[in-house]
């Protein structure tokens, strides 16, 4: 079942459920209190369905978002609108199930100490070119390439790097880039690419590589370091070495 299945399915049996509770108890109450009542619900049963701790806030704040729109009325051509936007910006997501997180600047600061002098460094889902614009300004000697599939951000990341002679931008899958020939990789993608993204590291980073995750694990793959950003988000830069 996919994640949208999932989704869909607790929002379900949350709304049932509620609608169950209040009927019993034969107590009216408004569609902001009731839709309160189902993210809630749902946002507390998340877990035995998802994995990752941004899916209770989804749950909580969805029937919400449902309450809103009913009562906005907008018309048809805005939901159009935002529909494509969503595609230009998070379309990849249906394929790769990798959402946009962006690199923040304690996190690229620390993630340069660990790129040697000269390396060809990749970023696998560049999103707007983030990382690749601080290593074109702070480190210069290093020749990047960023990968990223979702319209949007690749065309925002081709505006701002396409001054960048040392740097390569590609609008590709991720896991169609080749990884030989590289001397970091980065990823910051989630939990559900990771065993997939560990296989093919396996597969493809030369002998002497390292591969650097922002924040999410290799299952059963304890990394080398494990290095602390110091955000608030309690972000950590997992090292392995080939």
């Amino acid at each position: 079942m996919s994640q949208m299945a999932r989704l869909l399915a607790l929002q379900g049996v949350a709304c049932l459920t509620v609608f169950a509770g209040l009927a019993l108890l034969g107590q009216p109450m408004s569609r902001w209190t009731f839709a309160l009542l189902v993210g809630i619900a749902a946002a507390l049963a998340a877990p035995l369905l998802h994995q990752g701790r941004w899916w209770r806030p989804i749950h909580l704040l969805f029937p919400l978002a449902v309450a809103a729109a009913d009562i906005l009325a907008w018309p048809a051509w805005c939901w159009a609108a935002g529909l494509l936007a969503l595609l230009l910006l998070y379309g990849g997501v249906i394929k790769s199930r990798v959402p946009l997180f962006l690199s923040n600047a304690r996190t690229m600061a620390l993630l340069s100490q660990h790129i040697p002098a000269n390396a060809r460094f990749l970023d696998l889902g560049a999103g707007t070119g983030t990382v690749l614009a601080w290593l074109a300004r702070h480190r210069p000697d290093v020749h990047s390439c960023g990968v990223e599939t979702a319209w949007l951000p690749w065309l925002i990341g081709r505006m701002r790097l396409r001054a960048r002679s040392q740097t390569r931008w590609e609008r590709r899958d991720l896991f169609e880039q080749p990884l030989a020939g590289f001397d970091v990789v980065y990823a910051y993608l989630s939990p559900v690419a990771m065993p997939a993204l560990w296989d093919k590291i396996s597969r493809e980073l030369p002998p002497g590589a390292l591969f650097v995750s922002n924040s999410f694990a290799v299952p059963d793959q304890p990394p080398l370091l494990r290095l602390p950003v110091g955000d608030w988000k309690g972000s950590e830069l997992l090292l392995w070495r080939r």
